[in-house]
């Protein structure tokens, strides 16, 4: 039974609540000037630090790095498409696919009673002592949306229906240019969010109620043009009649915030995250299999097997993500049985590629001796020299537009990362300098390389987070250091009296120390 008004047990022992890709400039700006009440507030109540993601992966890692407090070379998933490991093959990745307990998983079994609420990159937790919703309006949801316990997902869907945006590329595909829907749509998920965030809250009497709101993802991602008078694709007449959708959809964000906050007890454990930021989407990782080539002089694929490749592309992803799921290993057995599958020569006759990782940074593997295939590097003293070659060779390109050097630095992910998983990540990072559109770019070897980015998304993310937290024993003003996201997990099953197993990381200490009322087990 829900505990009454009168009642003093508090809906939750900790109320963790998450803004997806909610950019930390813009929250902080926009609650000094008022803009964001409930931000505001927060900043002048809790313990605040900026969150660090994971280096070179901090798009596609950041919350299963979360939700397992595990690095990306441990839970294997940093990208939507990865490389099959000892191929030359990429697959689509499923949540299914993560390496790693989340850590709700580890409180339910020690007697704990869970709420998870649209935590991104995840499958139902079967058997959760409690609750858990998946892709009910996330950003890019992978599976169609689902529950546990299964029955749940009819009930809720009947008293608040469906997300208003379920892709926001699809969405703007089919209304490319109308951003004050996409605006609207997003604020009214908000608010309809928060309507079922808060009917599952009321039930009361959970020790860990986490949910995230995901539109500030989406508005980031389409509409930094119009928040951005700087951007290249900024129209003052767009600009003009539709205003900035990015500040609607905060606004809209901020007072569900506030409507959940109003319901914490002074007993409840609060924290706010926004996981990761927003820019303009300025990278070079569009033009990297390009450059690439041109530095080695190697051939690209046959025009008509790329003609094919570009079809199956774009029919996979104008499926739903559900349906897709459901096809797991057909997509790669078609392109193989067409001839267009990575294991081409395309692939197999170079010396390195480029590898998905989203957009951010650029991934590069190299074809080495013994792992893959028809390797071409071999190990060791080979592998360096052609690394430091590879460094370099990138290092000279310049942004013909400013006229400044293109990449600010190329990591080897070995030096990052370790463990017998790292074999399956890029070998290589490349960090582009954001600050301004790439476009045409230069090198000796290369000359000219001319390609304007072919995209919708205006705007990509940024790598820090900022988390607020509040509660029994927690001092407010700023940590000395900033959180590794891989920290919050044991930082939360501390904070109810858990040690969680099966992660590196240590609970942050300013923040995990449980009140009294928590047991330790």
């Amino acid at each position: 039974m829900a505990p009454t008004s009168g009642s003093t047990d508090p809906l939750a022992r900790v109320l963790f609540l998450a803004v997806d890709a909610g950019d930390k400039d813009l929250i902080l700006e926009w609650a000094r000037e008022g803009v964001l009440p409930t931000f505001r507030s927060l900043y002048e109540t809790c313990a605040i630090a900026p969150t660090r993601n994971p280096v070179g992966f901090f798009v596609g890692a950041v919350w299963p790095s979360f939700w397992t407090g595990l690095s990306p070379e441990k839970h294997g998933r940093y990208c939507f498409s990865q490389l099959r490991t000892g191929t030359y093959d990429h697959y689509d990745v499923d949540p299914r696919d993560t390496r790693g307990q989340p850590f709700w998983e580890a409180l339910s079994e020690r007697g704990r009673r869970v709420a998870i609420l649209d935590v991104p990159k995840t499958v139902p937790s079967k058997g959760v002592n409690g609750v858990h919703v998946v892709d009910w309006g996330t950003h890019d949801p992978e599976l169609d949306f689902c529950t546990s316990p299964e029955s749940l997902a009819s009930d809720l869907e009947a008293r608040f229906g469906v997300h208003p945006v379920d892709l926001c590329d699809d969405f703007m595909k089919h209304h490319p240019k109308d951003y004050a829907s996409l605006r609207d749509a997003l604020v009214t998920g908000a608010a309809r969010k928060a309507d079922l965030f808060e009917h599952i809250l009321r039930q009361g009497r959970w020790d860990l109620f986490m949910a995230v709101f995901a539109e500030s993802h989406c508005v980031g991602h389409h509409c930094w043009h119009l928040h951005d008078p700087k951007h290249p694709r900024h129209d003052r007449g767009d600009a003009g009649s539709v205003g900035d959708p990015m500040r609607d959809v905060y606004r809209a964000i901020d007072a569900s915030l506030g409507r959940l906050l109003a319901l914490a007890s002074p007993e409840t454990t609060v924290f706010v995250l926004a996981s990761h930021g927003m820019g303009p989407h300025y990278d070079g990782t569009f033009l990297l299999g390009k450059m690439l080539r041109a530095l080695y002089e190697l051939p690209a694929a046959p025009a008509g097997k790329r003609a094919v490749a570009r079809v199956l592309e774009s029919v996979w992803y104008a499926l739903p993500g559900g349906v897709r799921s459901s096809l797991r290993g057909v997509r790669g057995k078609t392109k193989q049985a067409l001839g267009v599958a990575a294991s081409t020569p395309e692939l197999s006759d170079r010396l390195c590629f480029a590898t998905p990782n989203n957009d951010v940074y650029g991934g590069i593997r190299v074809n080495l001796v013994g792992r893959e295939p028809q390797g071409r590097i071999r190990p060791g003293e080979e592998y360096d020299a052609f690394c430091r070659e590879l460094e370099a060779d990138l290092k000279a390109f310049l942004n013909l537009d400013t006229g400044r050097p293109l990449v600010r630095n190329v990591l080897r992910t070995a030096d990052i990362y370790g463990g017998e998983h790292v074999r399956d990540l890029p070998d290589i990072l490349v960090e582009w300098d954001r600050d301004s559109p790439i476009s045409r770019i230069s090198s000796p070897k290369t000359g000219v390389i001319e390609e304007v980015f072919p995209g919708r998304r205006t705007g990509d993310h940024k790598p820090e987070g900022l988390l607020f937290a509040r509660g029994p024993g927690i001092a407010p003003g700023r940590l000395d250091e900033p959180i590794d996201i891989e920290r919050m997990a044991p930082t939360v099953a501390a904070r109810l009296g858990v040690k969680l197993p099966g992660t590196d990381a240590r609970p942050v200490a300013e923040l995990s120390s449980p009140p009294r009322s928590a047991a330790a087990s």
